[in-house]
């Protein structure tokens, strides 16, 4: 992201855009504490340091701080200020760094080393917060406790979050619920528009023989247990099987990063790899500094083709070349399974790579779906009445790889009928995940509308929607809620559906009334979505248009 030598970089059209979006928010008056979406790889760093640079052109008298969690984090954020902004007074405030700065007037600072340090920053004007998604609502929490300090001292400042994953996997989404710290999502970055244009690469996938059985993982705190999960991922049958496949579907890569579940785990496979000599090391939390630096350093020269970690690398690891990833692992945090995937995604003009593979052991893929459209729920695991499902929420078509809702008896893909006893596990448990790791990657397929329903979609305490439901043959509904009340992006977005349905409407009261007259909707393309189907496209009655395809 950052041009050779310490060069300034050049933003790109979307990093321009969303910088320019938190200006338009603030000028706006609608708000003071801003979110941006833009996914890994995507150079949320020099996003951060076009704002900073903005802000201290704009006033001589401010002070910025730019708070993460990781010293590998704080270090790039440091440089990628530096070297966009030389003459930026800049400083860290980090333990692990053994640096504290409190004067300069940007900081980049690890919340574990100031949460209860506030008043020794002084009067703080701007938090900007890189991996926006650590920050929960409890008040208990380090951020949270942070904040409370600093609303005594400086009582009027303004906050900015940046992350590839705006959800929590107990909290929900972070502009939503009476205690969220960023009030609204105001730019959100396509990853689909970043890989058409060249910013970052697919993602593709391939199956094996080896896959983490996980009937005896408990799950406590949203997430399974760590002792549970390494003790099943740390079979020997499975290592070898997993170990074999890496080997073969990465014979012609040359950058393999490897998520493992234990320490333990980690040593195993690194013991297998090198039976195949394969040359490789391992990074957990106990790797010391200095150590881990060196082997990082290793592998970005590309003198180390194999990196082993234990949960360490899922974010702060810009490496362009990975090619391909291996997750050992299993996750119910929908963030973090979008980060470890994210780590291949940079292209590389050094091994101008053509893309990235996965190797999903741990049912990652099927859990959450694909990366580029994840629809994040409050409580991951449960559906909508708070209850846990009783199969696993997708399944994948062993015939076209199609992932939709595991209570469906037919594949929507091609129309494979399941046997009615089907032991989903029994059947798919063998094979690791070959399926769609994209979502233009999943085959969409149309569906003839025989009714259409609109009306007012609202909740206590929510902005209200018009909801739009496309009734199909066998009375199934496919609906679409546009959002015309809300505010920044979700409102542009809604405006630019209801043109394509030939409205006008600016509001959710105009659009009721309006509806009457939109096209009329004959079909619509639809495309299995993590847990839902989402509509995407429509065909229009004859003499009012063809078929369009529903923006984003």
């Amino acid at each position: 992201m950052i041009c050779g030598g310490g060069k300034m970089a050049i933003l790109r059209d979307y990093q321009n855009e969303a910088v320019q979006a938190v200006w338009n928010y603030w000028e706006s008056g609608n708000g003071r504490n801003a979110l941006i979406v833009s996914p890994t790889g995507s150079g949320k760093s020099i996003i951060l340091a076009e704002m900073i640079k903005r802000l201290c052109l704009d006033s001589s008298d401010i002070k910025i701080l730019v708070i993460t969690d990781t010293r590998e984090l704080i270090s790039q954020d440091y440089k990628s200020i530096k070297n966009h902004y030389p003459e930026c007074n800049i400083g860290i405030y980090s333990a692990g760094l053994r640096e504290k700065s409190v004067k300069p007037t940007v900081i980049c600072c690890g919340i574990q080393s100031m949460y209860n340090k506030a008043y020794d920053f002084g009067r703080v004007d701007v938090v900007i917060i890189d991996e926006a998604h650590l920050v929960s609502p409890k008040s208990t929490t380090r951020f949270q406790k942070f904040f409370t300090q600093l609303r005594v001292s400086s009582p009027h400042f303004v906050v900015v979050g940046l992350t590839a994953t705006p959800f929590r996997l107990s909290d929900g989404m972070l502009n939503e619920g009476d205690d969220a710290l960023f009030e609204d999502i105001v730019y959100v970055c396509d990853m689909k528009r970043l890989i058409k244009e060249g910013y970052l690469v697919n993602v593709i996938s391939k199956g094996g023989l080896a896959k983490i059985d996980l009937k005896g993982v408990r799950v406590q705190a949203g997430d399974y247990n760590s002792k549970d999960l390494a003790y099943a991922a740390d079979s020997k049958i499975l290592v070898e099987k997993a170990v074999n496949e890496i080997v073969e579907y990465g014979k012609d890569r040359k950058c393999w990063l490897i998520f493992t579940s234990g320490i333990k785990h980690s040593e195993h496979v690194a013991e297998e790899l090198k039976k195949h000599k394969i040359d490789c090391e391992i990074v957990t939390g106990d790797t010391p500094s200095e150590e881990r630096n060196k082997i990082v350093e290793k592998y970005r020269n590309g003198k180390l083709r194999c990196l082993i970690n234990v949960g360490i690398y899922t974010k702060g690891l810009d490496v362009p070349a990975i090619d391909l990833v291996a997750l050992l692992t299993s996750t119910k945090s929908t963030g973090r399974y979008i980060q470890m995937v994210g780590r291949s995604m940079r292209p590389s003009p050094t091994t101008n790579k053509a893309n990235a593979i996965l190797l999903d052991f741990g049912n990652n893929c099927i859990e959450h779906g694909p990366i580029d459209s994840i629809d994040p729920v409050k409580i991951h695991g449960k559906d909508i009445f708070g209850k846990p499902p009783a199969k696993p929420p997708m399944r994948e078509c062993e015939r076209c790889h199609c992932i939709h809702h595991a209570r469906l008896s037919v594949c929507p893909g091609c129309g494979f009928v399941y046997p009615k006893d089907e032991d989903t596990e029994a059947r798919h448990g063998a094979t690791a995940y070959s399926g769609p790791v994209m979502s233009d990657q999943i085959k969409p397929y149309i569906i003839d509308v025989v009714d259409t329903y609109v009306s007012k979609h609202s909740k206590p305490g929510k902005i209200p929607s018009v909801k739009v439901e496309f009734i199909d043959r066998m009375d199934r509904a496919y609906p679409i809620w546009i959002c015309l009340d809300h505010r920044n992006y979700a409102a542009e977005k809604a405006r630019a559906l209801v043109q394509q349905l030939g409205g006008k409407s600016k509001s959710v009261e105009e659009a009721l009334k309006e509806y009457p007259n939109w096209r009329k909707v004959e079909k619509i393309e639809v495309r299995p979505d993590g847990k839902f189907t989402r509509v995407t496209g429509f065909v229009f009655a004859k003499g009012q248009s063809t078929q369009q395809k529903l923006e984003g």
